[in-house]
């Protein structure tokens, strides 16, 4: 009986390591996170520490940008932001970076070193950024003169008053810990600030990695402690004001979290839970490096105890739980993963990657085409896995965007392992070069219901690349056989689907932000009477998706807008759903009769293409209704929170943005 005991707590032990969250990247070193929400999904600024020396100190040029709608599966978007590139002017050092989100744009906050902080700003977390310059130099009459100007933290209040808070020192520096802190309120535009700064007080040990989160009406304001204790703990105060003043409570994430060395930690709500975003050496570790600053990122769940205090953290392999499984008929980002294995790497592609596939509603990150990521340096044997996979209607077919200077590589697709059950094997043909892409649909048998952990294992001596994947069943609604048209979106319909291929022609794909584009010319084929094709966009001062009717010969796009995308033609009297609309060429459509009878339903897992949405005419006799995409009644009000939302009015179903 003791032995069989002892060999179930070894198994406990092994599965434990073998899949342990914690890191969430292991295929490169990143630290400082600063964890916020964008839209539905978990967003982390990390520096990116693989160009730190090989001994000692610090050479981080880059930020790593990853996200989560799960809180297991991580999408690697790459070093999106560069300080030679993105600025400011005369910056060569992107220490601890800081963010803030504020009317739909994300501000980033980029110390020089320890010797001044910049500020950039982007539409999309990916960027690109703009408008870089300094916001923070050591003046004594600012009250900024701090032995290290950096870590800056933005904050945005509930009343939407932008705070910033920095600084830190050695314990010997001038002045000392307890006064090296310092905040301040931001201007309206999140780039300018009021001065002079207000100097955080009762900071035991202040050392760096100043943050401030709100829980209710307490603010949280935590930083690094220096090691004159012995170990550099992140503390906390609490106070009623953002600025202050705060009373000391003690440690809310020991430094043994860390695995030695400095610590860095953030904290954020996410879908009615709090995390702790931190870093740590556990990858240097499993990578037997014994020297340099490597470290990794880590997230684990943070509560509070009746009195509003935060109970002690405890760091932990295993991570937070995950809150929804993972939908394989959303487009998946190559670089989204639960873990990888081999030499596998993630970099953002030095080419576009159009191929037949449009992004459309932020389906990759970027303002602007296709910001194509990927994995490189794929070898025979090495892998990458997602967990939880729900595959409520199988899978019939596999879809992935590759390329390859050669034939002879393929992916095997598998689930429970990388030697698990094989659902179906997809070769990668030569495409023309490593950055010619091209999208290979592959036949495979995988069956309903969730996939503790779904593989991809790649075989075969040919070095190719992949970008994107999808998954499709033989009865799924999603609209198109590439792979940013497809949607985990389902709308109820009075009778069943047929597919048919339709072309678009004369539609100039290059227009410009703003002017007038021709009417496309649709066809769908011998016997099928195509009507009024129709383009839905964003624009309006309301953001609503606006319709083009049978009497306009134009589509009009607003200037500053991003486009949402979605094509309805009518064959004969049933609606189809064309999806993308700003490209020529062939799709497959799914057909539906009738008029949808309930409000769709969408879970995006990662970042997906744009759901599909059929459109009756509008209604203008009945009260509008809203709901969330998980198909929740809101009632008749315009939401006022930033988002997607599904509106009914009569018949009539369609999609809203808010701003």
């Amino acid at each position: 009986m003791k032995k069989a005991l002892l060999l179930t707590i070894a198994a406990i032990i092994s599965v434990g390591t073998a899949f342990a969250a914690n890191p969430i990247l292991r295929q490169k070193y990143t630290a400082d996170p600063n964890a916020f929400v964008w839209g539905d999904r978990l967003y982390i600024y990390a520096s990116y520490d693989n160009n730190n020396p090989s001994s000692s100190g610090y050479d981080i040029k880059f930020y790593t940008l990853m996200s989560t709608d799960d809180m297991a599966n991580w999408t690697d978007h790459g070093e999106v932001y560069s300080v030679g590139r993105d600025g400011p002017s005369g910056y060569n050092q992107a220490y601890a970076p800081g963010a803030a989100v504020k009317d739909n744009k994300v501000y980033l906050y980029i110390p020089n070193g320890g010797s001044g902080i910049g500020v950039a700003t982007a539409v999309h977390p990916a960027g690109p950024f703009t408008g870089s310059k300094t916001l923070i130099t050591g003046n004594t009459n600012n009250n900024t003169n701090v032995p290290w100007l950096f870590d800056p933290a933005g904050f945005v209040d509930s009343d939407g008053q932008g705070y910033i808070y920095f600084g830190g020192g050695p314990a010997d520096g001038n002045p000392g810990p307890g006064s090296n802190l310092r905040a301040a309120k931001l201007g309206s535009d999140m780039m300018s600030a009021t001065w002079p700064a207000t100097t955080i007080t009762g900071a035991t040990r202040s050392f760096e990695a100043a943050y401030m989160h709100k829980n209710g009406n307490t603010y949280y304001f935590s930083f690094s402690q220096n090691f004159t204790n012995g170990s550099a703990d992140i503390a906390y105060m609490t106070g009623t004001n953002p600025l202050g003043p705060f009373t000391f409570k003690g440690t809310m994430l020991p430094n043994s979290a860390s695995g030695g060395g400095n610590n860095h930690a953030g904290v954020v709500q996410y879908k009615n839970n709090w995390y702790i975003a931190y870093h740590d050496r556990k990858l240097r570790k499993t990578n037997n490096v014994s020297s340099g600053e490597y470290r990794s990122v880590s997230v684990d769940k943070l509560e509070y105890n009746s009195d509003g205090t935060i109970k002690q953290v405890v760091a932990t392999d295993a991570g937070p739980d995950q809150i929804k499984n993972f939908n394989p008929y959303d487009t998946v980002l190559a670089t989204t993963m639960f873990k990888q294995s081999g030499t596998i790497k993630t970099a953002i592609c030095s080419a576009p990657n159009p191929g037949t596939i449009t992004n459309s509603n932020n389906n990759s990150p970027g303002t602007a085409g296709d910001k194509c990521v990927m994995l490189v340096s794929i070898t025979d044997g090495s892998w990458v896995n997602l967990k939880s996979v729900n595959f409520t209607n199988g899978a019939t077919s596999f879809v992935v965007r590759a390329a390859s200077a050669s034939a002879g590589g393929s992916i095997e697709i598998r689930t429970g392992s990388q030697t698990g059950t094989l659902a179906g094997t997809c070769a990668i043909p030569a495409t023309g070069g490593a950055s010619t892409w091209q999208d290979i649909t592959c036949s495979i048998n995988m069956t309903a219901g969730v996939k503790d952990y779904l593989y991809l294992v790649f075989k075969g001596s040919s070095n190719f690349r992949i970008s994107k994947y999808i998954f499709k069943s033989g009865t799924s609604t999603s609209s198109s056989s590439s792979i940013a048209a497809s949607s985990s979106s389902r709308a109820a319909s009075s009778s069943s689907s047929y597919n048919v291929t339709c072309n678009v022609n004369n539609l100039d794909p290059s227009y410009v932000s703003g002017s007038n584009v021709p009417r496309p010319n649709v066809s769908c084929g011998t016997g099928v009477t195509v009507g009024t094709a129709f383009i839905f966009n964003l624009s309006g001062s309301s953001n609503e998706l606006d319709g083009w009717n049978s009497n306009s010969t134009h589509a009009f796009w607003t200037p500053g807008k991003k486009d949402i995308t979605l094509s309805e033609v009518t064959c004969g009297s049933t609606k189809m759903t064309l999806n993308p609309a700003l490209s020529c060429g062939s799709f497959e459509v799914v057909a539906e009769s009738g008029s949808s009878s309930s409000v769709a339903e969408s879970s995006s897992s990662s970042e997906g293409a744009t759901p599909v949405v059929n459109h009756s005419p509008l209604a203008t006799n009945h009260p509008q209704a809203y709901y969330s995409l998980k198909g929740e009644p809101l009632g008749n009000a315009k939401p006022q929170k930033a988002g997607i939302y599904v509106v009914k009015q009569g018949n009539s179903i369609r999609k809203i943005a808010v701003r």
